[in-house]
């Protein structure tokens, strides 16, 4: 998380436990639903989502992440010393399947903006110089009749973000899918 012009990245953000992000896409590509997430707010405004397995242990990936360093600094000190505020939300929802949930999943990542795909192209999934988020990077092909499309609806807000084209590598087992369109109400 790099400071810029025009501040941090995000003023908030809340965390969902136990929702229903509905994933559908045209290649029969294995990506299954998800079941947490993390929004990411800038005066209240959602700014970035993150959708996370059933199983992903969210609190101790907020642990790591909050270890991170930042420049000089921790992000956990950056963010209290900046006053970003964070809510924890349970919705309690039966998990939704789809038949990907049962099989090995491909590793997917949005991408928004030709900067962050030049990134995550060369191996990263964050514009930021830190620790985490790095892989070998491989060779990548265009799918151009891709589509991909998240739905969630959280505690008060409802996210619809579609994808069209992608990035897969040789072998098929990360694409970058170009998002299109974010919609949050």
């Amino acid at each position: 998380m790099a400071l810029n012009k025009g501040g941090l990245p995000y003023t908030s953000y809340k965390i969902i436990k136990n929702c229903n992000c509905i994933i559908n896409n045209s290649a029969n590509l294995p990506i299954g639903n998800k079941h947490q997430a993390i929004v990411f707010y800038k005066k209240n405004i959602p700014v970035r989502l993150i959708v996370l397995g059933k199983d992903t242990n969210i609190d101790e990936l907020l642990i790591n992440a909050m270890n991170q360093k930042v420049g000089d600094n921790v992000l956990g000190k950056l963010l209290k010393k900046y006053n970003v505020t964070s809510t924890e939300v349970d919705l309690n929802e039966k998990p939704v399947f789809n038949e990907y949930n049962l099989v090995k999943e491909i590793d997917t990542g949005s991408c928004d903006r030709l900067s962050l795909l030049k990134t995550m192209l060369s191996g990263s999934y964050t514009e930021d110089d830190t620790v985490f988020g790095h892989y070998d990077s491989d060779r990548y092909f265009y799918i151009k009749n891709l589509t991909v499309s998240y739905k969630l609806k959280t505690d008060n807000e409802y996210f619809e973000i579609n994808h069209n084209g992608g990035f897969i590598n040789d072998l098929k087992s990360r694409v970058i899918i170009l998002q299109t369109e974010f919609s949050g109400k």
